[in-house]
């Protein structure tokens, strides 16, 4: 069983493109273990990423899945930081749905407590809705079967990884809450480019396809005015589905991982520090190749 977390923002114009690439990716890979779909605050607003992930679902055919509402902000972190990025979107279509939504950390409660040592959570964002479920329910953590997540940088010259940076205080908490952890950061993550010409070539009958089509050439825009790709970009959240659907795919390490919470500055920061405490599993190494042909298989066909 499957909980996915996400700050989707495919369906935001300007935005990121991977979160949805990765539930369109896990869906078509595994979706008959996919239980509920949570949503947090990150890429776009809670709101924005609310019309985006009931949009991208009903392209889906998964409108069945449970949706759980969660943080609209970080535990602490009110990211005005990111204004200026968020400035450059484009307005978020709606899609009207009034039905009531439960709280993403009940959500993820009830089903673990449900399913002991049955649910694996992917989370591809900031860690909120997470830390707020351990904190409201510390009782979760060893009937948790694993968590999976997108976030952080072990690289050598440590920078703020955006997931992290968006509720440090969170992911403090995720990283030492005692449960089976495999953490995929951004260095690895980078080292898996998608093609702008292979988006091009993703079929446009499909709306969900056509949608990730569509958004891809702006992104990569973004993506190179700000040095980061070369007429490409990273699907990084992919990447955290990928490890669920093949573990071969990464040569993991057991390592404890530090947030920095404070100065201002270096807040969001994550460390590999030397091995006391909760140890979690972090990706040291990716089979590039067979990664991105893995993903990409699984977005080109049924």
């Amino acid at each position: 069983m499957i909980i996915f977390d996400t700050d989707m923002s495919l369906g935001t114009p300007g935005a990121e493109i991977d979160d949805g690439a990765a539930l369109i990716f896990l869906l078509r890979a595994m979706g008959e273990r996919v239980t509920a779909v949570t949503i947090t605050h990150g890429n776009t607003n809670l709101e924005n990423v609310l019309h985006n992930s009931r949009h991208l679902l009903t392209y889906l055919g998964r409108e069945d899945l449970p949706l759980g509402r969660g943080a609209a902000q970080g535990i602490i972190e009110e990211k005005a930081w990111f204004a200026d990025w968020q400035a450059g979107y484009g307005r978020t279509p709606p899609w009207p749905d009034q039905s009531p939504l439960p709280l993403a950390a009940n959500l993820i409660i009830e089903t673990v407590r449900a399913n002991p040592g049955q649910v694996t959570l992917i989370a591809v964002g900031p860690l909120t809705n997470l830390a707020l479920a351990v904190r409201l329910a510390p009782d979760i953590v060893p009937l948790v079967r694993q968590v999976v997540t997108m976030g952080g940088s072990l690289a050598d010259k440590p920078t703020p990884e955006f997931n992290a940076r968006c509720d440090p205080e969170a992911a403090h908490i995720v990283l030492n809450a005692g449960w089976p952890l495999r953490l995929i950061g951004l260095e690895i993550t980078s080292q898996v480019p998608f093609s702008r010409a292979a988006f091009a070539r993703l079929p446009d009958d499909d709306p969900a396809l056509k949608l990730l089509k569509t958004q891809a050439d702006g992104w990569i825009d973004r993506v190179e005015s700000m040095g980061w790709g070369n007429n490409d970009c990273s699907l990084h959240d992919a990447l955290a589905v990928a490890a669920v659907l093949d573990e071969s795919l990464f040569e993991w390490q057991e390592t404890a991982v530090s947030v920095t919470l404070h100065p201002q500055n270096q807040r969001g920061i994550t460390r590999a520090v030397p091995q006391k405490g909760n140890l979690v599993e972090t990706a040291v190494s990716v089979d590039a190749d067979r990664c991105r042909d893995l993903i990409w298989s699984y977005l080109v066909t049924e």
